[in-house]
């Protein structure tokens, strides 16, 4: 199997062919828990310059350690603007991650000049640092020409500063820039298409930021949508009036993809749609829709656990402690040390479905102890759970920690307790074994105070695994083997979970993450475990972290038109609507960088509001632009727009090769299949989903006439408008 990363292709063996659904202690010793004695600033993030109005390129980072210099993690930082009007912080207080680094993005304040940032322990004001960072003057617009103008013509901005590195948006759609004089005194862009008649805005953005507008005038087009090879547009059905009309086809032909879909921002929508052509033509034969599939029991279950974090996360909390990170004596835990635990055992994990399960440390180590059932049939080594440990320490939270942030610590152990229980295994019924299995989980009421009181948590850090069981003892079947396949990366997983909750619930009080979103975020964990175990060289163990996610974007990408991107309940998220939700997050990171991860955990924020936070540009405009790089970014024969690619994968070479050696599973060498027409005599009719959509190919013969494209709904009229429709076009050729 061929994977393109950081656009390099490195080979990674396949190391597994099935596909698996996820799903009071005795101690030692004493010990001082690490106190935040320390802060420094992080090299490189000090000085920073950015236009005025703009955020800093990369985000303030200081280093938190105890008395030793050892990193704290969850050493926590308040963070203030000291210095400069105007500018403003991503949070008033963040929490260091596993290696001890607190970070904070500034945006700076619209007059160039000089600002300032104190970063403070919490545990101690006294231990603080500052940061410098110089506004400069911020590019602007004095004109355009020609002040009146249409979709597709060239309009010339004048100003200062401009630069073909800016974004231009007219009546809030993204232009294309063509170039800017080397003086900054002019720019040529290209206006979008179909846009509503009248007084519009023309403004220059930065990395999210409006810098500076004038206003201009749109006339709706006399001519036909004139598309260069390349060139797109994301269409408003409810304003396109006509305009989406496309010209005779030249000597050499033409050939365009359509891709109907909901832009909406509220999970779970549906619209039924109707999207045709020349009015002469008949309704098409559509292809058959998948039925919607049943959930394997270990999904539903893992679903539960988040619809049942969302009401934990609304429940009252008893106030946090101010100096929640003071000195604190605690008992260490040892290998061989016991301990009992509560295990939910049944749906609907209410009081009388758990189970108590003593246990025994087997491995401890620097972020991790695992602890053993005394009932488990043991078929685990000491050799076997100390390589489990490593791969969890060394490996896994690291990767995650740095990736979204920090997780709780209710316990003040500064560990993620692992239970490896037959309690797992049992839960899944017998009869379901070979259709999924439940791997293991993470439940909020564990760590939420709101349950410091209730005998079914265990106020601890714990995640749930299923234990060896070759002879299927107490449950399923599971080899030693299985175990150490599939556990793993459930439990990186369930840490994005874990860190999420208390990122959003415990830190800053508010709900819980959008289950699409909190999905996406915990399959891309995956992926990047996956990364950074091939980039050790490892493509083995890194093939069984990514394997998951290919085949869920597979299932996305084979039927979109079938899927939600954004699920809700009762739509808990199929294997492909998980898949879509890793496709649209890992392009996400791919054009906006990895700091993305840990600002859209690291905030009350959730849902679209808290992609549109993470990034500054309309969520709309960011799933349209998605959904067409899932089918041109590495389309053999044309160069595709930067906004339409994966720069980590290319998923065509990436799925052939999987084709060929895993056909059942990846029957066909590249998943998406449009439905394809001949001129403009075609009238075709769906069902949007919620971020979702169709593809479709409009070809056109040398000389061929041209046609007028419609998005409505079956009866003829528009779409609803909370279905934010949108018919994206790119030409092809």
């Amino acid at each position: 199997m061929t994977f393109m990363r950081q656009q390099r292709i490195r080979r990674w063996a396949l190391g597994i062919a099935a596909i698996v659904a996820l799903a009071g202690a005795c101690g030692g010793d004493d010990i001082d828990l690490p106190v935040p004695a320390a802060i420094s600033v992080v090299d490189g993030t000090d000085g920073q310059l950015a236009f005025a109005g703009a955020p800093l390129p990369a985000p303030l980072t200081v280093l938190v350690t105890d008395a030793a210099g050892v990193p704290v993690p969850r050493g926590e930082v308040r963070w203030s603007v000291t210095g400069g009007a105007g500018a403003s912080l991503s949070d008033p207080v963040t929490q260091a991650d596993a290696s001890g680094r607190a970070i904070v993005w500034l945006t700076l304040g619209t007059m160039p000049g000089a600002y300032a940032v104190r970063a403070e322990l919490v545990n101690d004001r006294n231990k603080s640092v500052a940061f410098s960072a110089t506004a400069t003057q911020a590019p602007s617009l004095t004109s355009l020409a020609p002040g009146t103008f249409t979709g597709g013509d060239t309009v010339t901005l004048q100003g200062v500063l401009l630069a073909d590195t800016l974004l231009v948006e007219i009546g809030g759609e993204l232009a294309r820039v063509l170039s800017a004089t080397p003086a900054g005194n002019a720019m040529d862009v290209v206006a979008p298409r179909c846009l509503v008649p009248g007084s519009v805005t023309v403004a220059v953005s930065y990395a999210g930021a409006q810098l500076d507008a004038v206003a201009g005038t749109y006339q709706a087009a006399a001519q036909p949508l004139q598309l260069e090879v390349g060139e797109y547009s994301l269409l408003d059905p409810l304003t396109l009036n006509g305009c989406a009309t496309f010209p005779v086809a030249g000597p050499a032909g033409a050939e365009y993809l359509f891709t109907p879909q909901s832009a909406a921002s509220v999970p779970g929508l549906t619209a039924d749609y109707r999207f045709r052509g020349n009015l002469a033509a008949p309704p098409a034969v559509r292809r058959p829709r998948a039925e919607p599939e049943e959930l394997p029991f270990a999904v539903r279950f893992h679903d539960f656990l988040r619809e049942r974090e969302a009401e934990i996360a609304r429940m009252p909390k008893p106030a946090r402690a101010p100096d929640a990170l003071g000195p604190m004596v605690t008992a260490a835990i040892e290998v061989g040390d016991l301990r009992d635990f509560r295990v939910c055992a049944a749906l609907p994990c209410g009081t009388d479905d758990f189970a108590g399960v003593r246990a025994e440390a087997r491995y401890v180590g620097l972020h991790a102890a695992i602890y053993e059932d005394l009932e488990a049939p043991g078929t685990f080594t000491d050799a076997d759970f100390a390589a489990f440990g490593e791969l969890f320490d060394d490996q896994l939270y690291e990767v995650a920690s740095r990736a979204f942030g920090a997780e709780s610590d209710v316990d003040r152990n500064g560990l993620v307790m692992i239970l490896m229980t037959p309690v797992v295994n049992g839960f899944t019924p017998e009869e379901l074994c070979g259709e999924a299995i439940i791997t293991g989980f993470f439940f909020a009421a564990d760590i939420d105070p709101a349950f410091e009181n209730d005998s079914r948590s265990n106020q601890a850090e714990v995640f749930y695994s299923m234990t060896p069981d070759p002879e299927g003892t107490m449950g399923c079947p599971v080899s030693n083997r299985l175990v150490g396949l599939l556990v793993p990366v459930t439990f990186v997983h369930e840490f994005q979970h874990m860190i999420s909750y208390n990122q959003h619930v415990l830190v800053r009080g508010g709900d819980s993450e959008d289950l699409w979103l909190n999905e996406g975020l915990s399959h891309l964990s995956e992926e990047l475990v996956g990364e950074h175990l091939a980039g050790q060289g490892d493509d083995l163990l890194a093939s069984q972290f990514v394997l998951g996610d290919l085949f869920n974007g597979y299932q996305f990408l084979e039927d979109p038109g079938s899927a939600f991107m954004l699920f809700a309940p009762p739509s808990t998220g199929t294997l492909a609507e998980r898949g879509g939700t890793w496709l649209f997050l890992r392009w996400l990171v791919d054009q906006f960088g990895d700091g993305v991860t840990r600002r859209l955990v690291e905030t009350a924020e959730y849902g679209a509001a808290n992609v549109e936070g993470a990034v500054g540009e309309p969520f709309s405009r960011l799933l349209s632009e998605w959904f067409l790089a899932n089918y041109v970014s590495d389309l053999p024969g044309l160069t595709a727009p930067a906004r339409l690619t994966y720069s980590s994968w290319d998923f065509r070479e990436t799925y052939g090769l999987l084709n060929q050696q895993l056909p059942s599973q990846f029957p066909s060498p590249f998943p998406i299949v449009p439905q394809r027409f001949s001129g403009g005599l075609f009238n075709t009719s769906g069902q949007l989903h919620a971020g979702s959509g169709d593809y479709y190919i409009v070809e056109q013969a040398a000389g061929e006439s041209g046609f007028t494209v419609e998005l409505m709904n079956p009866a003829g009229g528009p779409l609803a408008a909370t279905i934010v429709a949108r018919l994206n076009v790119i030409r092809l050729r």
